[in-house]
């Protein structure tokens, strides 16, 4: 009898060892369809506890490399992402330079011609004031009423631009009886 109970516990155990343990193509299925799903943590979980306990299972390395294989894809995926998002950042950083140079190029652009606007003004004021300095000498040289030398010539030079010569027409008749007068 204690022979029987120990077959028949025996014969139990197996039967509980074989409803429990998987096969390698169950650790397939299920690593597959977390794959399918996009489930691809508990894909590789699935296919890593496979391979463990069935080393030479041709399904499982495939899925295995299948699995590597996109895990590697998306890493260059999220690295181009990257370096995409770098190459906007520096130019965004770019262009945000050449704004400031453009407007530090204006800036003084600007800041040259009001200073070149600024110096004929005071070179104006300037000449005005030696002007005026040379009139109040003149003014205080000259006694009242008496022109100074360069005002004579102003004047007389003025007068003779305003004459005006008179036509020599002496050959005709009455010119003759007509004196010219001259006043």
């Amino acid at each position: 009898m204690t022979l029987r109970l120990l077959i028949s516990i025996s014969l139990f155990a197996l039967v509980m060892q074989r409803v429990s343990a998987q096969s390698a193509d169950d650790f397939f299925h299920t690593g597959a369809q977390a794959y399918l799903t996009n489930n691809t943590t508990l894909a590789k979980e699935q296919v890593d506890k496979g391979l463990k306990q069935f080393p030479d299972d041709i399904k499982l390395k495939k899925l295995d490399e299948l699995l590597k294989q996109q895990q590697n894809q998306q890493q260059q995926q999220q690295q181009q992402n990257q370096s995409q998002q770098n190459q906007s950042q520096s130019k965004q950083d770019q262009q945000k330079q050449n704004q400031q140079q453009q407007q530090q190029q204006q800036k003084q652009k600007q800041d040259e011609e009001q200073k070149k606007q600024q110096q004929p003004q005071k070179e104006q004021q300037k000449d005005q004031g030696k002007q005026a300095d040379e009139q109040k000498q003149k003014e205080q040289q000259t006694p009242s009423g008496q022109m100074t030398p360069d005002e004579a010539k102003q004047l007389l030079d003025s007068q003779k631009n305003d004459e005006a010569l008179l036509p020599n027409n002496r050959d005709q008749k009455h010119d003759r009886d007509h004196p010219l007068k001259d006043w």
